[in-house]
């Protein structure tokens, strides 16, 4: 008799990137890996790309009331495992096993880069995670941070790395394709490749955690040295929505906006964001805080290569494909992105490098480890 796992993917619901990508990718790929096993995917809302597998439910993400109410929903489904991808598992009867997922330890090293009700969500953790026959961590630095701010036992956790789309962010789309998808989401951009500004990319949610407000004082206040040393006026091109205690970092972005220094680009799908790697010269990432950096892994596999801060967590990804800048100081940063744009044989290097290295990380590989964990704590 095949094993019932329900993973919760009611993020999908309501969110495109972050954790609801990597509930995204497990449910497409799970299933294919699964032998014996019968994949359910846990929703809100319609998930039309899976609309075969959604088991309905009623309770939100985040809700107020969401370990006991999505407990009883998940109950009533009688799995044999639940896999909760966003660190806080629901009240479950003995006979289901449960398996979570912990993506970063950011409310708990740096509690002031999250909202109050965000934090009182996620402090929740720290009472549910001791209490799950296994821990995910996507990246060993994870483990390590989530293992030294708490008590949890070691032999709960492993980890399993994130991957990227393998079909989508690659480097070998072609230019005549990525304009045309960049020319859909945003002539000027398209313009702005086609009269050779270089093209520094930043991708994730506009919050504290990422640390923007480093690369918009940079392409505010020294725009002219980065000009000089690159040879050209760089644009930079943010992909990414607005998160929590964000209204300071719009207000200058929106400077740069206007004087036409920045592009923003929100709500960016998979296949255009493929293009925007391939048609940048750079990622630049000054994060405080990441779990695992899939945009690093994303920009390696579509051969651009990486400006990162000094974190473990990407450092175990892109190894040494890519380049670090340990200071918050935005004049480093920028002396630092125009010194690469300008020296197009290093970035190259880095480039064919990084391919062979992201080649390592795909998303078919975190879901036959990601099976072979539901697998040990069913056999338990």
């Amino acid at each position: 008799m095949s094993k019932r796992v329900l993973i919760d993917g009611r993020l999908l619901g309501y969110r495109y990137g972050g954790i609801a990508t990597y509930a995204r990718q497990l449910a497409r790929h799970t299933p294919v890996v699964a032998r014996g096993m019968e994949i359910r995917l846990l929703a809100a809302r319609d998930i039309p790309e899976f609309s075969d597998r959604v088991q309905r439910v009623l309770t939100p993400p985040h809700h107020r009331f969401e370990r006991a109410a999505l407990g009883l929903e998940v109950m009533a489904r009688k799995p044999d495992l639940l896999h909760s991808v966003d660190y806080v598992q629901p009240i479950l009867c003995r006979g289901v096993k449960s398996v979570v997922t912990v993506h970063d330890v950011a409310f708990l090293n740096n509690p002031d880069l999250v909202t109050p009700d965000s934090y009182r969500y996620y402090i929740q953790a720290l009472e549910t995670l001791p209490g799950a026959d296994r821990i995910i961590a996507v990246s060993q630095s994870t483990r390590d941070q989530l293992l030294e701010s708490t008590s949890i036992d070691p032999t709960q956790v492993v980890v399993v790395p994130n991957g990227y789309d393998d079909d989508v962010f690659r480097p070998d789309a072609g230019p005549d394709v990525d304009r045309r998808t960049l020319s859909k989401r945003d002539r000027t951009l398209a313009q702005a490749i086609d009269a050779g500004r270089p093209i520094v990319l930043a991708v994730g949610t506009i919050e504290p955690r990422k640390r923007y407000d480093i690369l918009f004082d940079a392409f505010e206040q020294h725009f002219d040295r980065i000009t000089e040393l690159a040879g050209a006026e760089p644009l930079l091109v943010v992909a990414g929505q607005v998160g929590w205690l964000a209204e300071e970092s719009i207000v200058k972005l929106r400077r740069l906006l206007h004087c036409n220094r920045a592009i923003w680009a929100r709500d960016v799908r998979d296949q255009e964001l493929a293009a925007l790697y391939r048609s940048a010269q750079l990622l630049a990432m000054p994060s405080a805080e990441e779990g695992f950096g899939l945009p690093a892994l994303e920009a390696m596999a579509s051969g651009t290569p990486s400006l990162i801060a000094d974190l473990n967590s990407v450092k175990e990804i892109i190894a040494d494909n890519g380049f670090l800048e340990e200071s918050a100081d935005p004049a480093r940063w920028a002396e630092k992105i125009a010194r690469i744009l300008a020296d197009r044989e290093i970035r190259e290097r880095r480039s064919r490098r990084g391919i062979e290295r992201a080649s390592e990380f795909t998303w078919r590989e975190t879901a036959r480890r990601t099976v072979g964990v539901y697998r040990s704590v069913l056999d338990e």
